[in-house]
């Protein structure tokens, strides 16, 4: 790369760097977006009339840093109008009516849409707000909801709340970036249709797309019913789903089983509508173009047949990202194209990372908040990595001149420099690592995306003057997917072929990309700095590395984090010599999809570089406590599980049993006299009991837990009620007084009975629970008993994860929400 190849990449890489800290800097203010915007004016001022840079590049940069900014601060600090509804979150049930504003995304018993409302009650409102629709399956389908169909809807308006833990996934921001800061719950068919709808052209597109995409979906349907007539197996009904994924962009109907089967393969970036399916719905295109122009001889003799395909090619482009959805993972993808495409026409194709550079500007300046998507950071990543690793081979090796074995070499290049770029996005976002990547992607990839996305698109344009036509092509396809599934979920059976991760921190992913180009500029200008400075990074690594496994495994205290599940139990238990114990996972129950293991728990472990539990504690099978384990055991080693007596006919308890067999576990079942076990000077003491309790009746056979650090002590009761509480005080073999308490069966009325907790004695209690849950946990009498005792409370569902860390002597207590931040010390 010579000096002025340099000084032309260096103005746009300055300019995306501006961006990209405009928008971290506007997430991390906590002022006003006008008092941000003067401060970096002034600033900017100051900076200008002392150094005086390059007019055009600092002003273009100052101008992207400020926008950015200002954009993002008033996103993550926004100043709500009386009329907003985030005004009306107040648990009361409330007549809101509102114009449908996106296409429906359809799960198995419900469906989601966003609105924009107008009205609550009487009044004006403003603000977003996604609406869930449920369906009963044993009644006629309801009509569907239309895009810029007015509606009336009744129902209560939740504000979007996190579940509130360490590290934990930032759902509320994710939905501001999207303007959406509340929702709404109704049954299909308590919605008034008013038959009013939004007759601009846009939203009249957006219904043709909507019909069509539905119409679609019928002929997928009916090519998946097998020729006699018999229901869909299960690969045949995915390879309906993932097909639906691969032309509309719908991928909610894909099963979890099959959206990991794709995880651990490596191809889970087949399954959205992004760069990879616009790249080669483009190329396909613009191969067609080039070939039909080709034999035009005027084209031939001008040589603009290349070109004129080029700006032919972007109206089946935006065609297509149009049917998909227009996500904004297809918006970004379609950006980066067209930008991509225009610098082929503007004879700019040698400089692909300056025209990244602009493509990655323009999507930041559309969308400041794309930067946190992972879509946009995984696509980015992977083609500068693409982009890099070709340039680093040609100044170093050059390419084969064989015209095949260069295509073969190009094929396979690509996938390793694309998974070298994304391998630190996916272990922090996913903790997945596929050993197979290469491999599978260098197979799955011409199949799928040359032979399965054409057909299907051949499918969708045929359907209407052809249908059977379009049958034939969307059976064969189907076939094809089906046959890919089976042969991606034997892959995936292999345990060899894929390894869970611990999640990286944000220090060692910047380590590992700085370490990886600065190897790659020291070969190519064989620079003494870039090999001392790639030696220091390596040393930098080394330390954090042992850093974390040092406090992973030598900790020095006792730590118990009580997670926010919402309604249900999870306690994680890390002692002073690095053993882990984890006492339930929540769950729960209905019609639920929500899997507190795989998105709350198990994230939690892997943050904290958990990747085994020396055991797991079941208190009793119930969903809330229960369902959040099949994950658990499935992707991590556990070494022992204890349980009760208790069984259950719940599909997770089956799921438990088999996956504890298919492993291995050691399962142990406390009666009448206490398991003890310790681990150095960490005791535990869990108390079973002899009864099997009755189907909705388990609450009092829970397994009671004590656990002892030197003078520390902590007790976690389960959900057992005043029944089994009286049991326990009257017991000699069993001591009760500890200091910590987890509120029996989350603070309900049923439990936490004076005699009780007269014997418990705490100083604290934590009582995990739902945030306004249904059941109205924990009952005042409850708290107004821990009150009386002076009992310091502490809330999951006001405060968030709450964490208990003891030196044996004394203790602290911190909430994990920033409004109750303040810890509470208490010494012997």
């Amino acid at each position: 790369m010579n000096i002025r190849h340099r000084l032309t990449l260096a103005p746009m890489f300055f300019v995306l760097l501006s961006f990209v800290t405009g928008g971290v800097a506007g997430c991390w203010t906590s002022v006003s977006p006008w008092t941000s915007f003067i401060v970096v004016c002034l600033s900017a001022a100051i900076i200008f009339i002392l150094s005086k840079p390059d007019k055009f590049i600092f002003l273009s940069c100052i101008a992207a840093f400020s926008l950015t900014l200002f954009r993002m601060a008033g996103i993550c600090a926004p100043d709500y109008s009386d009329q907003h509804v985030v005004r009306f979150c107040n648990g009361e049930s409330h007549r809101i009516s509102g114009v449908i504003n996106s296409l429906p995304k359809k799960y198995q018993y419900k469906t989601r849409y966003t609105v924009n409302c107008a009205h609550i009650g009487t009044d004006t409102a403003v603000g977003k707000l996604i609406l869930t629709v449920y369906h009963d399956s044993l009644k006629q389908a309801a009509k569907p909801l239309l895009f810029g169909e007015h509606i009336i809807v009744t129902s209560k308006i939740r504000a979007i709340r996190n579940f509130s833990n360490p590290g934990g996934y930032d759902y509320k921001f994710r939905m501001r970036l999207k303007g959406i800061t509340g929702s709404i719950y109704a049954d299909s068919r308590t919605i008034v249709q008013t038959g009013k709808l939004n007759r601009s052209f846009f939203a009249g597109g957006m219904r043709f797309l909507q019909q069509t995409r539905d119409r679609f979906s019928n002929h997928v349907a009916q090519a998946a019913q097998n020729t006699d007539k018999s229901p869909p197996d299960f690969f045949s009904s995915q390879a309906r789903a993932v097909l639906a994924a691969l032309v509309t962009g719908q991928k909610e109907m894909i099963h979890e089983k099959t959206r990991d089967n794709f995880s651990k393969a490596g191809l889970s970036h087949l399954l959205a509508v992004s760069g990879l399916h616009m790249s080669l719905v483009g190329l396909g295109f613009f191969s067609i173009f080039v070939f039909i122009l080709n034999r035009k001889p005027a084209f031939v003799i001008t040589g603009h047949a290349k070109k004129t395909a080029g700006v032919l090619t972007l109206l089946p482009l935006s065609a297509y990202a149009f049917f998909a959805g227009f996500s904004p993972s297809t918006q970004r993808a379609l950006i980066m194209a067209a930008v991509f495409l225009t610098s082929f026409l503007l004879e700019k194709e040698k400089d692909p990372l300056n025209t990244l550079y602009v493509a990655a500007s323009l999507i930041l300046l559309i969308d400041p908040g794309a930067l946190f998507s992972i879509s946009f950071q995984l696509s980015f990543t992977c083609v500068f990595f693409i982009i890099s690793g070709f340039i680093f081979l040609g100044r170093t090796l050059g390419m084969p001149e064989n015209k095949w074995i260069k295509k073969i070499g190009l094929t396979i290049l690509t996938t390793v420099f694309a998974g070298i770029g994304s391998a630190p996005v996916t272990a922090f976002y996913f903790n997945m690592f596929s050993m197979v990547q290469m491999t599978t992607n260098l197979v799955m990839i011409p199949v799928i995306g040359f032979l399965c996305l054409p057909l299907g698109l051949a499918g969708l344009l045929s359907m209407d003057f052809g249908p059977g036509l379009a049958h034939l092509f969307l059976t064969l396809d189907i076939h094809i997917l089906s046959h890919c599934l089976q042969v991606i979920h034997w892959i995936a059976s292999f345990e060899w072929t894929w390894a869970r991760v611990i999640t990286p921190r944000p220090i060692e992913i910047f380590i590992y990309y700085a370490l990886i180009l600065c190897l790659g500029f020291a070969i190519m200008e064989k620079n003494k700095e870039a090999i001392y400075l790639a030696f220091l990074l390596t040393a930098a690594g080394i330390v954090s590395t042992g850093q974390g496994i040092l406090k992973r495994f030598c900790p020095g205290k006792l730590v118990v984090h009580t997670l926010d599940v919402g309604q249900g139990n999870a306690a994680v238990v890390i002692t002073p010599d690095g053993k882990t114990m984890l006492i339930d996972a929540g769950g729960f129950g209905g019609r639920s999809t929500f899997d507190t293991g795989r998105y709350i728990v198990g994230p939690f472990l892997w943050k904290n570089w958990i990747p085994a539990l020396d055991a797991v504690i079941l208190t009793h099978p119930d969903s809330d406590h229960m369902n959040g384990l099949p994950f658990i055991f499935e992707n991590f080693k556990v070494r022992q599980w204890i349980k009760n007596n208790d069984s259950s006919s719940s599909v997770f308890f089956k799921r438990l049993m088999d996956i504890a067999e298919k492993k291995k576990i050691k399962i142990h079942v406390p009666g009448p006299d206490p398991i003890r076990f310790s681990w150095n000077q960490v005791k535990v003491k869990i108390f079973g009991r002899k009864s099997i309790g009755l189907a909705g009746n388990r609450n009092n056979n829970s397994l009671v837990t004590r656990l002892d650090f030197l003078s520390f002590s902590m007790l976690f009761p389960g959900d057992i009620e005043q029944t089994r509480e009286r049991e326990l005080t009257h017991l000699k073999n069993f001591n009760l007084k500890a200091d910590i308490l987890m509120a029996p069966h989350h603070g309900s009325c049923s439990s936490s009975s004076k005699i009780f907790l007269d014997k418990v004695s705490p100083a604290g209690v934590i009582i995990s629970c739902g945030y306004m849950n249904r059941h109205k946990f924990p009952c005042m009498p409850v708290l107004q008993r821990y009150r009386r005792d002076r009992i310091t409370i502490f809330r999951t569902d006001l405060m968030g994860a709450v964490t208990v860390q003891s030196d044996g002597v004394g203790y602290v207590v911190k909430a994990h929400r920033k409004n109750y931040s303040h810890p509470i010390h208490r010494k012997f």
